[in-house]
């Protein structure tokens, strides 16, 4: 019961800490950046808005990121299925080592867009806006494909 418990307590943390990063990208890309785009009124307040949400979620994310690493050495290690990282020889792995994959690449993505290009942001020019938006929008697909790669892992495993 005790080991159940545990489990449990680490399964939901990951949830919970995957909801935050994946559930900030989609808000960000589905419900913030629309309203600043339409409240455009004042751009540099909106620029100045932008940069410390921003900011902000690049916090929520690298907690999240590392909570998340933790969490997950930590499931692996209680699923019978799972034989190593990046292990392609059966239905299960393929999926979390598919999973992993996608996220070291929305990593990628969101290392340039937040720390590299999301740094010029109050001096964006339009490629550069269109730029960043695209980054999002990649990672907001990469995203969906990670919680949907999450739970037809956790129905396997």
């Amino acid at each position: 019961m005790q080991k159940q418990l545990i489990f449990g307590m680490i399964r939901s943390l990951h949830d919970l800490f995957t909801a935050f990063w994946i559930g900030g990208i989609l808000t960000t890309g589905f419900a913030f950046l629309p309203a600043v785009k339409k409240a455009n009124d004042e751009p540099s307040l909106m620029r100045k808005l932008l940069i410390a949400y921003q900011s902000k979620l690049r916090i929520v994310g690298l907690i999240s990121f590392g909570i998340l690493w933790v969490t997950g050495l930590l499931l692996s290690r209680q699923s019978a299925h799972h034989t190593g990282f990046l292990n392609f020889q059966s239905l299960y792995n393929t999926l979390i080592s598919t999973k992993h994959l996608v996220i070291f690449f929305m990593m990628a993505v969101g290392i340039y867009r937040g720390f590299i290009l999301g740094r010029k942001i109050e001096k964006f020019n339009q490629q550069e806006q269109k730029t960043y938006m695209m980054l999002l929008f990649i990672n907001i697909v990469l995203g969906v494909i990670v919680v949907f790669l999450s739970g037809f892992g956790a129905a396997l495993g």
